[in-house]
């Protein structure tokens, strides 16, 4: 195999398994009434209490403006709620509702069992792929490139 056959080919299979994940979510957020991105902000914020919209957006990668009117809809639908802070009240907060909690329990439930073929994969075979993964990544990795 010539090296950019071979190159070529390590990237489009993990673009395919990539487009297939995003597929299962993309139908994971839509059988649960919700918007992938709706449903990454409730997962987000329920990680980490009185989360403000710049962190928000911060830690989506996306610019303030998107993010805020995803929260308006979010809000609107009762999965979230604006709150005063309690360190800072002049500043708002994004906490997940009781609602948003039943929505992502019932959003958990729903993934594991449209993934749930993955089991399937034994435990050696997965370990081979984490390996093999760790590897693509050292390989990939620039000097300079922060690790995740």
């Amino acid at each position: 195999m010539e090296k950019d056959e071979k190159i070529n080919g390590i990237v489009s299979s993990f673009r395919e398994v990539n487009k297939y994940f995003h597929k299962q979510m993309w139908q994971h957020a839509n059988e649960l009434g919700v918007t992938l991105v709706q449903l990454q902000i409730m997962k987000i914020i329920s990680e980490e209490t009185d989360m403000s919209l710049l962190d928000l957006s911060g830690k989506m990668h996306i610019n303030k403006s998107t993010v805020s009117s995803t929260v308006d809809r979010l809000v609107k639908a009762e999965y979230i709620r604006r709150e005063r802070s309690r360190e800072d009240r002049r500043a708002i907060v994004l906490n997940v509702t009781e609602l948003g909690k039943e929505k992502l329990t019932e959003g958990y439930a729903l993934f594991y069992k449209r993934l749930e073929r993955l089991d399937e994969i034994s435990e050696e075979e997965a370990k081979n792929l984490f390996r093999l993964h760790q590897l693509v990544k050292e390989k990939i990795n620039i000097n300079g490139d922060e690790e995740n």
